[in-house]
């Protein structure tokens, strides 16, 4: 063992010592010997991490040990919240009186996620009067709320919020980083949350973000974060289409509309503004001229012409903004928003082979994007500048190569888990089913799903590739399930509201969609069967992906539709075993995988779990492991 594994491993055995019950967990002190290497000999690595191996911990430890400077990018806010809440506090205390081990860290979101003074004052002072009074009863309330609370809040952050508040009252007290002039401009520059958040950062350790304010930190040039010497991407099989995401330029009518309505609250002259707005128009007419439409070389002439046009409009109100005396907030937020509009347009007007540009129709508003084909390149300086540690408990094939490593995928570094899926799991392929694309196939479906949750006495997770497949589903089975098995669906309530009905109701089932496959955490006797409709394959209709695969050419199934399947096949799986006492089934309802050459590799996240095809093995495993009684963890076994 290297003398950074080893000053790793003391720390690892320290943390453990100051938890009740904790064990040390095999795959957990492999990964923080692999980490520690790693950093010292300044490599990345890359860690497929199984359920329960403890990674956070796995990645947090090495890290102190170093005594480095981290960026912690995690998939979702909700992970945010969960280091600062539990996993971070708990090593601070550990460490805190070692001087070589002590450290700060801070959560740092976008600006967006941060009340903004500069509105505050303005809806305190009446200056936002007019908007208010032409918003609901209900919004007036919510904003009201958010004031009271401002003057107490020490974070200003969104998630600190004690009461529910809407997504549009929200809108009013934020302010977008388009919109925002910097704090070298605004007169609450020095108290502005979001700033005092960055410089809590820039004094920290360790600084945890999500993956899109760490896109947005590359796509600016590294403005954001302070400088850090290791990136951990924690959930990195999400990274590809988030990056993806920060990296693409969204033009929609309401692009310019919302530009002309920020110059009109600037400009006393609304000449060129108003021409903007009616651009806007002409641009929505436009594009619905080309939606479904990929453009495999140069955009359409119309759409050109109509952004030309749009560029010169702006760029004169940019002139016009700019000829102001004063910088009241109206005029800088102008000033901003114009310039990121011209950026934008000109990014797209000379956009390259490099970006596929396709129209879309979003919510009944067709939309322009122009997306990276790759990756790889906004990512170069990652690899370049820092140690990475990319970590999942699924990593799909070929992803560390699409992320621009020089990575095979036996490179990777696999991790065990704890849990023992030889006993306490079972995988059913349901072979004899019809194909997805067969008329009977519905009723076969929905029978079967009947027939499984009657053999594991309800307590399961019904997972559908699509909502017609969950809404005909629903019909079918609702109270027909059995007396005491009450059938929910993804609709019936919010998402938080929904998990806390399926936990306290042993018996129940959830019916969802590819919105549950992952991030949904029922341990114990709640849940013990995971169905999956169908292999979840992307969307054969997906500009981006389909440009990919024409790159990828006749390989493009293998290379890009069985990944992302696969990835997701294994998000969803991984529902049901949560801790070591955990027992149950996942079943997938799709013929193709008792015929199909790519079988083990859609299957390459859940190899793990003993295989059948055969319901009555089923049923003799829900007998044998759960004692016939259908409660998780009575079973003879144990």
């Amino acid at each position: 063992m290297t003398p950074a594994a080893k000053k790793a491993q003391a720390l690892l055995e320290r943390v453990l010592a100051h938890l009740d019950n904790a064990e040390q967990r095999e795959g957990q002190a492999d990964m923080v010997r692999h980490i520690a290497d790693a950093i010292a000999t300044r490599e990345t690595a890359v860690i497929q991490a199984g359920t329960g191996t403890g990674k956070t911990l796995g990645y947090l430890i090495p890290i102190l040990s170093a005594g480095q400077t981290a960026v912690i990018a995690t998939y979702t806010k909700a992970l945010q919240d969960q280091l600062a809440s539990v996993d971070l506090p708990l090593l601070h205390d550990v460490c805190e009186d070692d001087q070589d081990l002590a450290f700060q860290w801070a959560v740092l979101k976008g600006r967006n996620n941060y009340l903004c003074r500069q509105r505050l004052a303005e809806i305190e002072n009446g200056q936002d009067q007019l908007d208010l009074d032409a918003s609901s009863k209900e919004l007036r309330q919510d904003v009201q709320e958010l004031l009271k609370w401002s003057a107490s809040t020490e974070s200003g952050d969104s998630s600190d919020v004690p009461f529910a508040v809407s997504d549009s009252a929200w809108r009013k007290v934020s302010l977008s980083s388009e919109e925002c002039p910097g704090a070298a401009k605004c007169e609450f520059g020095e108290t502005c949350f979001t700033e005092v958040a960055r410089r809590h950062a820039a004094e920290s350790n360790v600084i945890v973000v999500n993956f899109t304010l760490y896109g947005l930190d590359l796509q600016q040039d590294r403005e954001f974060l302070p400088e850090h010497d290791v990136v951990v991407f924690d959930e990195v099989h999400e990274l590809e289409d988030v990056i993806s995401d920060t990296a693409s330029i969204v033009l929609s009518p309401r692009t310019f509309s919302n530009v002309a309505e920020s110059a009109r609250k600037a400009l006393t002259t609304q000449k060129v503004a108003n021409a903007l707005a009616k651009t806007a128009t002409e641009f929505e007419e436009v594009l619905e001229r080309h939606i479904g439409v990929r453009f495999r070389e140069n955009l359409a002439t119309d759409i050109t012409d109509t952004l030309t046009t749009a560029l010169a409009q702006i760029e004169l109100l940019i002139d016009q903004v700019a000829q102001k005396d004063d910088e009241s907030p109206d005029v800088l937020r102008a000033s901003s928003t114009l310039n990121r509009a011209k950026s934008d347009v000109d990014s797209v007007l000379a956009s390259g082979s490099e970006m596929v540009s396709f129209v879309t129709d979003q919510r009944g508003s067709p939309r322009l994007t122009s997306a990276p084909l790759r990756v790889s390149g906004v990512l170069a300086p990652v690899w370049a500048d820092n140690v990475a540690i990319l970590t999942s408990a699924t990593i799909p094939p070929g992803l560390p190569q699409r992320l621009g490593l020089a990575r095979a995928d036996e490179d990777i570094i696999q991790v065990k888990s704890p849990f023992d899926y030889a006993r306490n799991s079972l995988l059913y392929l349901a072979g004899d089913l019809p194909a997805p694309n067969e008329a009977r196939r519905a009723e076969a479906v929905h029978a079967r799903i009947k027939e499984l949750i009657a053999m594991s006495n309800g307590s399961a997770l019904v997972l559908f590739t699509s909502w017609a497949a969950l809404n005909d589903a629903v019909d079918a089975l609702r109270g027909d399930l059995g007396e005491e098995i009450a059938l929910y669906a993804q609709d019936d309530m919010p998402k938080k509201m929904l998990l806390e009905r399926f936990r306290e109701e042993k018996k129940s089932c959830l019916f969802a969609t590819r919105g549950y496959f992952q991030g949904v955490d029922v341990p114990g006797d709640a849940l013990r069967l995971v169905i999956i409709d169908k292999v979840p394959f992307p969307a054969l209709q997906d500009p981006l992906l389909d440009a990919r695969r024409e790159q990828a050419g006749k390989e493009s199934f293998l290379r890009i539709d069985v990944p992302i399947a696969a990835a997701s096949l294994a998000q969803a799986a991984g529902r049901l075993i949560r801790t070591a006492t955990d027992h149950g089934v996942v079943a997938i309802l799709d013929p193709r995988l008792a015929t199909k050459r790519y079988k083990p590799l859609v299957l390459h996240g859940v190899s793990h779990m003993p295989e059948t095809n055969s319901l009555r093995e089923v049923e003799e495993f829900f007998i044998k492991r759960l004692g016939g009684s259908g409660t998780r963890g009575r079973g003879s076994s144990r």
